[in-house]
């Protein structure tokens, strides 16, 4: 397909953190100003906004910025224009944490330093050694940071004194230094000797917004009195960020056509394919679904349905967090419950990591439904892009397999599974099981795990229909694996033999609700040596 200058008629904006830049370049814009002039009229006076990465929360946050620099004419056209009367210039302190290297906590240190001296010089403040006489560091404290601290505490009194105006502090991506630091306990050190000022300094500050992806326990800002409120659950907040289904309609009804278009659907076959890869995300239980925006965007861009968040989004401390631990990934495939009270107070704590809580808020599951008696949240992958995201970052994380391993490609799995040739399926397991690096944890228990866990994860990724433990009203079976000609029944024995599986599942008659399915039905008993740590046994009964 040949390049058009029509393709410029809506530019898309991609990678474009400052609304000041989208704005003056014509890029695409949804209108999300009326949320700027509900919460800097509202009385709050500092807010915290956690969702996923690549979700809108730096153009957001730097709408704010644009907004308290009194940029007027940046807002031409957009909702807040008939709202606001009064565009002031306040003193605005911006912490950028999206990107930088804060692998060392001095680089966080440095990163505050750096921002507080370009504040001393825009407003012509003069800092010396003399505001720190009498300074006592507690224990818990980073001195640098204190000292840092009671520095921007004078700033801000400063700039009030020639002004009359408070400051504004925004934050984006608060919690970056922290996931990504090598001495967690210095940088979270760092932030309670700095972020205690949002406390003590509180009579200076006109505004301030913080974002991030979830709450760090012991970091002093989300302790005490004066702490943020936490608007991540907020129902008429919901949509903040991300995309609306009428939001989409509305801004982007040129892309969907050219999308349809190019992939052969209708309008509104586009629309369902967009909500299936792209829509889903729900942060109350009544607010409104949204999509994530920086998907939607590349969807468009390339004309095509991608996983794009994995690019992206792909945290991979939190893939870490899941390798160190006992977790089984196929927990989520029915979706799980967890109590809302728990989901809406939960501070990330590396030493009690609840991985579920950290799931949501990384963006890998949303809110399906809620039941008010119990209080309880349903949970589940928002759409098809996140659960394929998830697999594959688990496979990036727990399998990762040399691309020179003969006899393993995925592509190869998949053709023995449409031919019906099993064996093949069996001799492929086996060379993937023998290139596995196990952990030195000989219990059985996390070996049988482990060892389903790696057909569940193959099979998925390949777009299989996948029901894993699927439950009868005589037991369980395994795993189900169904295509458009066969169905295959997987009973997965550990240090047995592969007979016993067979007559399991004969006797417990996992075959019996595919006796009028028409497809060709394979029973396969499979045993796994704790021992050996590979399949040692398999039988196929046709």
């Amino acid at each position: 397909m040949a390049i058009s200058l029509d393709d410029l008629s809506n530019k898309l904006p991609i990678g474009v953190q400052s609304f000041e830049d989208l704005r003056n370049t014509g890029c695409l814009y949804v209108d999300k100003t009326d949320y700027v002039y509900f919460l800097t009229h509202s009385g709050t006076k500092s807010y915290f906004l956690a969702r996923p990465r690549r979700f809108g929360k730096s153009l957001f946050a730097n709408t704010l910025l644009a907004y308290f620099e009194g940029k007027k004419e940046c807002f031409k056209g957009l909702k807040i224009e008939k709202l606001e009367n009064d565009w002031i210039k306040y003193p605005v302190a911006y912490f950028d944490f999206v990107d930088g290297d804060y692998s060392k906590p001095q680089m966080l240190i440095d990163k505050i330093t750096y921002v507080l001296y370009m504040f001393e010089k825009q407003h012509d403040i003069k800092v010396d050694d003399s505001i720190f006489k009498g300074v006592t560091i507690e224990d818990d404290e980073n001195p640098e940071a204190r000292r840092l601290a009671i520095r921007f505490a004078y700033d801000m009194r400063a700039v009030t004194e020639k002004t009359g105006l408070q400051t504004v502090i925004i934050v984006d991506e608060y919690d970056n230094p922290l996931i990504t630091s090598e001495n967690l306990t210095e940088s979270k050190k760092i932030y309670r000797g700095f972020f205690s000022l949002l406390k003590s300094a509180d009579k200076y500050i006109r505004f301030a917004f913080i974002t991030g992806v979830t709450k760090f326990a012991k970091t002093s800002i989300f302790s005490g009195q004066n702490q943020p409120l936490d608007i991540s659950s907020n129902e008429k907040l919901s949509a903040i960020c991300g995309i609306t289904h009428e939001e989409l309609i509305e801004n982007f009804s040129t892309e969907i056509k050219k999308l349809a278009e190019n992939q052969e659907f209708s309008f509104d076959e586009c629309v369902a394919e967009l909500k299936h890869w792209y829509d889903g995300y729900l942060f109350h239980e009544k607010g409104v679904q949204v999509f994530n925006p920086v998907s939607l965007l590349c969807a468009f861009a390339n004309e095509d349905f991608q996983n794009y968040w994995y690019d992206t989004g792909n945290p991979t401390i939190l893939m870490q967090r899941i390798h160190n631990s006992y977790f089984d990934f196929r927990y989520l495939e029915n979706d799980v419950k967890y109590p809302k009270d728990l989901l809406k107070s939960h501070k990330d704590d590396e030493f009690k990591a609840d991985l579920v809580a950290l799931l949501y808020y990384s963006g890998y599951l949303t809110i399906k439904s809620y039941d008010r008696p119990t209080r309880a949240y349903t949970l589940g992958f928002p759409n098809n892009e996140i659960k394929l995201s998830f697999l594959n970052g688990l496979v990036d994380e727990f399998y990762q397999i040399p691309d020179s391993l003969s006899g393993f490609n995925y592509s190869y799995f998949l053709d023995d599974f449409m031919s019906g040739n099993i064996e093949g399926v069996i001799t492929r397991l086996q060379a993937l099981y023998s290139s596995l690096p196990y952990a030195n944890d000989n219990n059985v228990k996390y070996l049988e795990r482990d060892f389903q866990n790696v057909i569940y994860l193959v099979f998925t990724i390949l777009g299989q229909f996948v029901i894993s433990e699927l439950h009868s009203s005589k037991g369980r079976v395994d795993t189900i694996l169904i295509n458009q000609n066969y169905v295959y029944l997987f009973e997965f024995k550990m240090d047995c033999d592969a007979q016993t599986a067979v007559n399991q599942i004969n006797e417990k008659d996992y075959a019996g609700r595919f006796k009028m399915d028409g497809r060709k039905l394979f029973k396969v008993g499979v045993n796994f040596s704790s021992k050996e740590k590979n399949i040692t046994d398999w039988k196929v009964v046709e």
